[in-house]
């Protein structure tokens, strides 16, 4: 699919590195290309790299809190 993974000891954690657009998502009971069968399955484009922010997230979906959100705007130029 064109994706390159960094080696694991480059891994950056604890910091938000990127933004992107979610722009659909689907309930699918099949499997579609790497999604899984009976999962949401998100459409994702846009996708922007940001001058790292710490900020520890979590599984699922979840707030960010607007002042992170308006510090990526202001160094980003987002």
């Amino acid at each position: 699919m064109g994706i390159v993974i960094p080696e694991l000891i480059s891994l950056r954690r604890g910091q938000i590195i990127g933004i992107v657009t979610i722009v659909d998502c689907r309930f699918s009971q099949i499997a579609s290309g790497w999604g899984m069968p009976e999962q949401y399955h998100w459409k994702l484009e846009n996708p922007r790299e940001i001058t790292p922010i710490p900020y520890i997230g979590r599984l699922g979906i979840f707030e960010v809190p607007d002042d992170l959100v308006r510090e990526a705007i202001a160094h980003n130029q987002i």
